[in-house]
C-alpha cells in the first residue's frame, strides 16, 4: 500500500504542479535574500585587495623623499609592481595631466576618479581604484590596477557555497511538502475518483437509484474542505437520482403539453408553420396559413420554402436564419411572401428555434399587414416629396432674419450643432457663432445687399460647448415681403485635420532627411574602416564576420539613400522626350542585366512617336524598377511583355509591363506602393514607393492588376504632348 501511495504521489499531475511551484518559490525567495550578501562579499574582497596595495604603497613612500620632481615620483610608483597584487598604474597631477604609467595601462581615468568611480573587469580579473589616504594627496593622484584573480576565485566559490545551501534547503522543504500533500490531499482525491466513476456508471441507467449505491472511499467525517467536497458529492448523487425520477414525470407532462399545443396550433386564426431550420422544409401547417397564401396542404407539406417560391427575397430568409442562430428567435420582422397565385403579401413575421427529434426547427407565425403597408407607403411618399431636398442635404442649411434669429434649419444643421429643430429655432447667431457680435452680423447683411453671395470661414459652437470650424456660403433670400439670409454651412473639421496632417508629414519628411544625412557620414567612415580590414591577413572566421559587416553596412547605406530619395520632394529636370525611343534604347541594356538571365523581355513600341515632357533619368529609374520586379516574379524561361500604346484617354500614353508567375493576392495589391512594404525576403519596400512618387511628379498614375489567369500587369499612364 505504501509503495502504491508513493507511486500515486509521483504520478499525480496536481501534486507535481504544486511541488514545482513551491520549489521554485523557495529558490526565488532565498535567491532574493542571498544575492545582496554575494555582492557584499565581493566588495569586502575588493576592499582587502585595496588595503594590500595601499599598505605596500605606504611602505614604499614612507622611506622616500617626496620633495622631488614628477619623474622621481613615477619611479617610486613603479616599484609597486614588486607586489604580485599590483600589475600596473597611472600617475596624474591634481590638475588632471598625466605624469606617466607603469605596467598594464589602467582603463580608469582621472575624470572617473573625480566621479568616485572604480572599475572591476571580471573577465580579465582586473580591479582598478585610486590610492586612498595617499601621502601624495594634494599633489598627485595614483590609479592602481590590481590582479583580481583571487577575488574572482573566492567570489565564485562563495556563490557555489550559497547556491548549494539554497538547493539543499529547497529540496528538503519541497520533499516534506510533497509527503504531507499526499496524505492530506492527493490520495483522498484519487480515492474519491473511484467512487465518482462507480456512481456515474450506476446513474447512467434510467432506473439508477442512489439508495443502492455503496461508497468505499467517500469520507464525510473529515473536518476540512475535502470533507465538504465528499458531502457535496453525496448530495449531488441523490439530486441526480431525484432528477431522473422528475425527468420521467416531465416526459409524461410534455406529452400532454404537446397534445394541447397541437390543438391550439391547428385552430389558431393566425398562420402557423413548423419547418426545418436549414432548408425550410415545411413539417406542419395550419388552415390559416393555407388560406392566407392560397395553397392546399399536399402542395406545401414536406416541400421547402424554395420549392413553393414562398419568400419574395431569398436574402430575407438568409438574414432571418442568421438572426435566429444568433439569438434563438426573431420578433415582428417585416418581410414579403408570395402566395400560390403569385400575389405579394407583406407580413410581420415572428419565429423561434425549437428542437424536434434532435433537429433544429422553426415555429413561425405570420401577421398580414399588406393593406396597412399600402396606406403607410402612400402617406410617406406624400411627405417625402416636400422635405427630401432640404432634409437630405449633406450641408447644414439655416434661414436667418435681419436680426440674426434662426427662422428654419434642416436636419444636417441640427446634427452639426447638436440641437433639436425646436431648440435651434429659439436661438440667434450669437448663441452658436464664435466671435460674431450682432453689429458684425449687420455688416454682413449690408454686404449681401450689394453682392449676390459670399463665402466666409468661421467657427460654430455646439450645444455641448465644443467648437468646430465651418465654411459658410451666404446669400439673400426673398420670402413673401421679407428678406432672409440663406446660409449653407459645411463642417470643415476633417479638411482642417487633413491640412494639419499634411503639414506634419512635411515636417516628418524634413526630419527623416536630416537623420539620414547625420547617419550617412559616420556610416561612410565605418565602411572605410571595414574596407581597410579587408586588405589585412585575418583568420577565416574573422573574414566571414567582416564580410557580413560589409554586406550589412552597404545594405544600410543603400537603404539610407532610398529613404533620402523618398523623403525628398521630387525635383524634375524635365524636357521633351520621345518615350518610344527612350524605352527602345533602355530595353537592350536591361536584357543584359543579371535578373534578366534566361528570361525574355519582349518590347512592343507604339506605331508612332510618343512625345512627353519628363525627366529622362528618373523615368529610366521607373521602368528599370518595374521590369526588374517583373523578371524576379517569374521562373527562368518565361517572358516579360513590355508595351507602349495609346491609353483610353488620347491625351495620355500607356506603358504596361506584364509577367506571368503566381498572382498577387487582392489584399496585397493596394499595399505594393506603400513605404517599407515588401514581399521579397531581401527588399526594403521603398522601390515601388519611390517609383510611384516619380510617376505622380510627372502627373501620371501607376496601377497594378493581378489574376491567376492573366498574370500581373503594372500600368503607367503619362500625359503626352500633342503633336
Amino acid at each position: 500500500m505504501d509503495r502504491l501511495r508513493l507511486f500515486n504521489l509521483f504520478n499525480a499531475r496536481l501534486s507535481r504542479k504544486i511541488v514545482l511551484w513551491i520549489f521554485a518559490s523557495i529558490i526565488t525567495i532565498e535567491g532574493i535574500i542571498l544575492v545582496p550578501s554575494v555582492f557584499r562579499r565581493e566588495q569586502e574582497l575588493l576592499k582587502y585587495l585595496e588595503d594590500v596595495s595601499t599598505a605596500k604603497a605606504s611602505g614604499i613612500f614612507a622611506s622616500k623623499d617626496l620633495a622631488v620632481d614628477d619623474n622621481q615620483i613615477l619611479q617610486y610608483t613603479q616599484s609597486l609592481q614588486e607586489n604580485n597584487v599590483v600589475v600596473g598604474g597611472a600617475l596624474y597631477r591634481v590638475d588632471g595631466s598625466l605624469v606617466g604609467t607603469f605596467g598594464e595601462l589602467p582603463e580608469l581615468t582621472f575624470q572617473d576618479v573625480q566621479r568616485k568611480k572604480t572599475i572591476l573587469n571580471r573577465f580579465d580579473a582586473r580591479y582598478e581604484a585610486p590610492w586612498s589616504m595617499s601621502p601624495l594627496e594634494g599633489r598627485y593622484v595614483l590609479i592602481v590596477r590590481h590582479d583580481a584573480t583571487s577575488v574572482n576565485q573566492e567570489f565564485f566559490a562563495f556563490i557555489a557555497r550559497i547556491s548549494g545551501l539554497v538547493v539543499i534547503i529547497s529540496a528538503f522543504v519541497t520533499m516534506a511538502t510533497w509527503i504531507v500533500l499526499d496524505r492530506l490531499l492527493i490520495s483522498p482525491i484519487l480515492m474519491l475518483r473511484q467512487d465518482l466513476l462507480g456512481a456515474g456508471e450506476t446513474l447512467s441507467h434510467d432506473d439508477g437509484d442512489s439508495k443502492i449505491l455503496e461508497f468505499e472511499y467517500v469520507n464525510t467525517h473529515r473536518q476540512d474542505e475535502l470533507g465538504e467536497v465528499n458531502q457535496a458529492f453525496l448530495q449531488m448523487v441523490h439530486q441526480i437520482s431525484e432528477a431522473n425520477i422528475n425527468r420521467r414525470q416531465a416526459e409524461e407532462n410534455l406529452r400532454l403539453s404537446e397534445e394541447k399545443f397541437s390543438k391550439a396550433f391547428h385552430s389558431s386564426p393566425n398562420p402557423f408553420t413548423i419547418s426545418t431550420l436549414t432548408d425550410g422544409r415545411l413539417l406542419d401547417i395550419n388552415e390559416s396559413f393555407l388560406t392566407l397564401f392560397e395553397h392546399d396542404a399536399d402542395s406545401v407539406l414536406n416541400h421547402t420554402a424554395k420549392d413553393i417560391n414562398l419568400w419574395v427575397k431569398v436574402s430575407d430568409r438568409a438574414q432571418m436564419i442568421r438572426m435566429v442562430q444568433e439569438r434563438g428567435f426573431v420578433r415582428n420582422r417585416e418581410y414579403q411572401f408570395r402566395s400560390g397565385l403569385g400575389r405579394i403579401r407583406t407580413v410581420l413575421y415572428s419565429a423561434e428555434k425549437i428542437q424536434i427529434n434532435g433537429d433544429d426547427c422553426l415555429l413561425s407565425v405570420f401577421s398580414d399587414i399588406t393593406e396597412r403597408k399600402r396606406a403607410e407607403i402612400a402617406l410617406r411618399n406624400s411627405e417625402v416629396r416636400f422635405r427630401t431636398l432640404i432634409q437630405q442635404a449633406v450641408d447644414g442649411l439655416l434661414v436667418l432674419d435681419a436680426k440674426g434669429c434662426v427662422v428654419d434649419a434642416n436636419r444636417q444643421a441640427c446634427r452639426n450643432l447638436q440641437y433639436s429643430r425646436q431648440e435651434l429655432l429659439a436661438l440667434s447667431v450669437s448663441d452658436f457663432v464664435v466671435g460674431t457680435p450682432i453689429d458684425h452680423f449687420a455688416d454682413l447683411w449690408q454686404q449681401l445687399a450689394t453682392t449676390e453671395s459670399m463665402t466666409i470661414e468661421g467657427k460654430h459652437r455646439r450645444k455641448d460647448g465644443s467648437i468646430f470650424p465651418v465654411e459658410v456660403r451666404l446669400g439673400l433670400l426673398d420670402y413673401s415681403d421679407e428678406k432672409l439670409i440663406l446660409a449653407l454651412v459645411r463642417d470643415i473639421s476633417e479638411r482642417k485635420k487633413a491640412e494639419q496632417a499634411m503639414a506634419r508629414l512635411a515636417e516628418i519628411g524634413e526630419l527623416a532627411s536630416m537623420i539620414v544625412h547625420e547617419v550617412r557620414n559616420p556610416l561612410t567612415t565605418v565602411l572605410m574602416g571595414l574596407s581597410s580590414f579587408q586588405r589585412m591577413e585575418l583568420p577565416e572566421r574573422a573574414k566571414a564576420r567582416l564580410a557580413l559587416a560589409m554586406e550589412e553596412s552597404e545594405r544600410l547605406q543603400r537603404l539610407l539613400n532610398e529613404i533620402l530619395l523618398y523623403a525628398r520632394e521630387q525635383q524634375l529636370d524635365a524636357c521633351e522626350l520621345n518615350l518610344s525611343a527612350l524605352l527602345t534604347e533602355l530595353v537592350e541594356s536591361l536584357r543584359e542585366m543579371p535578373y534578366a538571365t534566361n528570361r525574355t523581355i519582349k518590347f512592343v513600341s507604339a506605331q508612332e512617336d510618343v512625345v512627353i515632357k519628363g525627366d529622362r533619368d528618373k523615368l529610366k529609374q521607373v521602368f528599370i524598377n518595374l521590369v526588374s520586379n517583373a523578371c524576379e516574379a517569374i521562373p527562368s524561361g518565361e517572358t516579360i511583355c513590355w508595351r507602349v500604346e495609346n491609353g483610353l484617354d488620347p491625351r495620355r500614353v500607356q506603358v504596361s509591363v506584364h509577367n506571368g508567375g503566381d498572382p498577387i493576392p487582392p489584399d496585397v495589391l493596394p499595399q505594393l506602393t506603400k513605404p517599407f512594404f515588401t514581399t521579397k525576403s531581401s527588399g526594403n519596400g521603398l522601390g515601388l514607393a519611390i517609383t510611384k512618387r516619380i510617376i505622380e511628379a510627372h502627373n501620371g498614375t501607376l496601377t497594378f492588376t493581378s489574376t491567376a489567369e492573366d498574370g500581373t500587369t503594372a500600368t503607367v499612364l503619362l500625359p503626352r504632348i500633342s503633336s
